[in-house]
């Protein structure tokens, strides 16, 4: 009897000796990416983090304070392409002033959304730059595509002040079909101004 108990004892604990190593995104390993920078001469960190299903970046000086945690970007996790690298994150000077830009994207379905981050001197605070689409009168804290690629190429850099994205493009007429097109916005004066909208080529 004493044999039997401790043979059903080993055969309950097997699955759960398996299950053990297995990590659940957000659990045990919460940071999706990382880098680093320097900022006014002073190093600098950022993280993309997940707890449940809130994305978060979270900047630390160079002695582990976090500085700086966004509001929530999404609930899953999105790459997009920059310098023809699909990445989760990235920190690059954008607009030429020596301060680096943080860039990540989240999926929150049923779209993502392309963050980038820049350091307000005046406030001296991290800001989300705006995207801003004056013909549909609205301004967001991010790019949106709604034609999700997981490889990343529907939210793009063409270059440092050109970024597109991948959607459904919606004629005036209620009765047309949306098509799938290319939204495109170029970095003026602090922003990234809507540009153009295109169907995306027969091909592609």
């Amino acid at each position: 009897m004493k044999k039997m108990l401790k043979v059903i004892f080993v055969l309950m604990m097997v699955p759960l000796s398996i299950f053990a190593g297995i990590a659940v995104t957000g659990e045990s390993s919460p940071t999706l990416a990382s880098e680093n920078f320097e900022l006014n001469g002073q190093k600098m960190s950022v993280e993309k983090h997940i707890e449940g299903q809130d994305i978060t970046l979270r900047i630390s000086d160079a002695e582990g304070k976090v500085i700086f945690t966004s509001d929530t970007l999404g609930s899953e996790e999105k790459l997009f392409v920059i310098d023809r690298k699909a990445v989760s994150l990235a920190v690059k000077d954008l607009n030429g002033d020596n301060s680096p830009e943080l860039i990540t994207a989240a999926y929150y379905g049923p779209a993502s959304g392309l963050y980038i981050f820049s350091y307000d001197a005046a406030s001296k605070k991290f800001k989300p730059i705006q995207f801003v689409h004056p013909e549909a009168d609205l301004t967001r804290d991010f790019m949106v595509s709604d034609m999700r690629q997981e490889n990343g190429e529907d939210l793009l850099f063409l270059s440092n002040d050109v970024v597109r994205a991948l959607g459904m493009i919606y004629s005036a007429d209620s009765e047309a079909e949306p098509v799938a097109g290319f939204y495109f916005y170029k970095l003026i004066d602090g922003a990234f101004k809507f540009v153009e909208s295109k169907p995306v080529p027969s091909g592609e």
